[in-house]
């Protein structure tokens, strides 16, 4: 953009130059200079149209930018407040369970989001787990979930595209446990990995 403008603005200075040359011939044969002094106006305003859509064009992108890391996490959760549902597949066992998802708050000023997660079935080779929430902040400049009953203390990191990891270590499963997900055509989806253990998938689409 810069560079268009300055092209402009030469082209600007190369037809006001030749106005002026065309004033002093116009003048020479008795015709007005008034169309030259015209012609450098129009320069003028199209170069100060240019210098302000600039301007204008990096104020939008300085601002862009500044919705990264953990502010443009909180941003775009706000977009995903609700209910969804699905399943996770333990791949290495063959079991399976329903899975149920309820971001229930975003609060952009105190810069925290709650989630409560409700999963099925035979989780971690254990009973059915009673519905926790968690509460993913920020923490300096990164986010961290705080402690809850069933994932224990864990922390959160999410990239530019939506990609996040969750690294906890569940009190009743005494190993570590990485979630990895991120956007899907559906949902959310991603998969789970317990070292040495077992790993799988899961999926969540929005409640109709």
């Amino acid at each position: 953009m810069r560079r268009a403008a300055t092209i402009l603005l030469g082209l600007s200075l190369v037809v006001a130059a030749c106005g002026d040359d065309d004033a002093q011939s116009d003048a020479t044969s008795g015709t007005p200079a008034a169309t030259a002094t015209s012609a450098a106006a129009e320069s003028t305003t199209a170069t100060t149209t240019v210098a302000e859509t600039t301007t204008t064009a990096a104020a939008t992108t300085t601002a862009a930018a500044a919705l990264t890391g953990p502010a443009a996490f909180f941003a775009a959760a706000a977009d995903f407040v609700g209910e969804y549902s699905g399943e996770w597949n333990n791949t290495t066992f063959g079991s399976t369970g329903a899975m149920f998802i309820n971001v229930l708050e975003v609060n952009l000023e105190a810069g925290f989001v709650l989630i409560e997660i409700d999963l099925d079935g035979n989780v971690f080779g254990l009973a059915d787990p009673d519905a926790f929430v968690i509460e993913i902040s920020i923490d300096g400049d990164n986010l961290h979930v705080g402690f809850s009953e069933f994932l224990g203390g864990s922390s959160f990191e999410i990239d530019e595209f939506g990609n996040f990891t969750l690294n906890a270590e569940p009190l009743s499963l005494g190993l570590p446990l990485e979630i990895e997900g991120g956007l899907t055509d559906i949902g959310f989806g991603g998969s789970y990995n317990i070292p040495g253990l077992a790993e799988g998938t899961w999926s969540v689409a929005p409640d109709a």
